[in-house]
């Protein structure tokens, strides 16, 4: 699905939401107003509150479709995070007014709610439609990928347990006489505000940045390693600036006497590729190995033997040496759960050191990508 598409699918769904929620919250506050139910005029403000998140989901589904500019090359994919983060910011507030309402209903009592068949068939039906429509919308959220769609529908799902309360409360009015729909009100509430958090963690992280899925990382390096020439893919960075929109570098390992020409076009037909599969390669780095010789090799091999030993460093890569300037220099990938990389590393010189005297070690480091 095309980024278009995908943002006409938020759109409708968004404008779907809107008018069931227009409806709902005309409906509740009326009838809470007539009846006297401020548990039910509450449900109605909150649906009013839905109206305002799915305009701006709209909204940000109409800013992601603004093509690269000077100002944001990469596009504007991202501002749906911001724009979830929002939402679910918009959806703890009203958890906690609904909280404060509550506590001051309970303080000071107004005059008992006047439940009737209305009122209990309006909250069955907004019990069917909030459910069948939160559903709906958490599957088409995952299918396209849209974070504000999975938790639009997340919210919508909250507004359900609260058509669940009102019912119970009802219930309980009947049998019992008693009210207890603002003790209800206040339990749905930090439910909802306990998933605003989580929404909100979610949201935070994928603005400050994450990996993107393994699978995508593994289907692009095994696309570059299957290239004639290329040895290895020591590094693949890849960033995510919005759903399905992805840019990054690779750092390739070839032979040390391979032609510039030949890597040019190496480099092109990869950075082709990538494109074709959803990766913008801004570049395409080259590093050279030149095991050549029997005593170039085993010096690799002894390098590599120590290197498997040490759990910090994943693997090691770029080797070159040269007998005449007494040089050997290769490039490590250590873990984000090393103490210490520098003295992994300086240590791992040291031995090198002792087992070849005379010799310059130079190692490169890198994260774990």
């Amino acid at each position: 699905m095309n980024a278009k598409t995908r943002n006409n699918e938020i759109i409708k769904y968004n404008i779907i939401m809107i008018l069931m929620n227009l409806f709902l919250s005309i409906a509740k506050i009326t009838v809470g107003i007539l009846t006297h139910a401020h548990a039910v005029i509450l449900d109605g403000v909150e649906g009013l509150s839905d109206i305002i998140s799915s305009a701006f989901t709209i909204f940000s589904a109409k800013i992601g479709e603004k093509k690269a500019d000077k100002t944001h090359p990469f596009g504007y994919g991202r501002i749906e995070y911001l724009i979830s983060l929002f939402v679910t910011i918009i959806i703890m507030l009203v958890g906690i007014r609904t909280i404060i309402e509550s506590v001051k209903n309970i303080i000071n009592p107004h005059e008992p709610p006047h439940y009737n068949f209305t009122v209990a068939a309006l909250m069955v039906l907004s019990l069917i439609l909030k459910i069948s429509y939160g559903l709906f919308l958490r599957k088409k959220g995952r299918e396209i990928n849209s974070p504000a769609t999975v938790m639009s529908g997340t919210d919508c799902m909250g507004d359900a347990l609260t058509s669940v309360a009102i019912l119970a409360a009802i219930l309980v009015k009947k049998i019992f006489n008693v009210d207890i729909e603002h003790y209800l009100c206040i339990g749905i509430s930090l439910l909802i505000i306990c998933t605003g958090i989580e929404m909100m963690r979610e949201c935070v992280t994928k603005i400050l940045g994450t990996s993107v899925d393994p699978e995508f990382k593994k289907k692009i390096k095994n696309m570059i390693i299957t290239e004639d020439g290329v040895y290895d893919v020591p590094t693949l960075v890849i960033h995510n600036y919005g759903e399905e929109v992805y840019v990054g570098s690779a750092e390739i390992e070839v032979d040390e006497n391979m032609r510039a020409s030949e890597i040019t076009k190496l480099s092109r037909d990869i950075i082709a590729k990538a494109d074709k599969l959803g990766l913008t390669l801004t570049a395409v780095g080259i590093s050279g190995t030149n095991t050549g010789s029997p005593e170039a090799d085993r010096i690799w091999d002894t390098i590599l033997d120590i290197v498997r030993k040490d759990d910090h460093i994943l693997k090691a890569h770029s080797f070159t040496v040269d007998f005449h300037e007494k040089e050997i220099s290769f490039s490590i990938v250590q873990s984000y759960d090393d103490p210490d990389r520098e003295m992994t590393r300086q240590k791992l010189a040291s031995e090198l050191q002792s087992i070849f005297p005379g010799m310059s070690i130079t190692i490169q480091s890198a994260k774990e990508i």
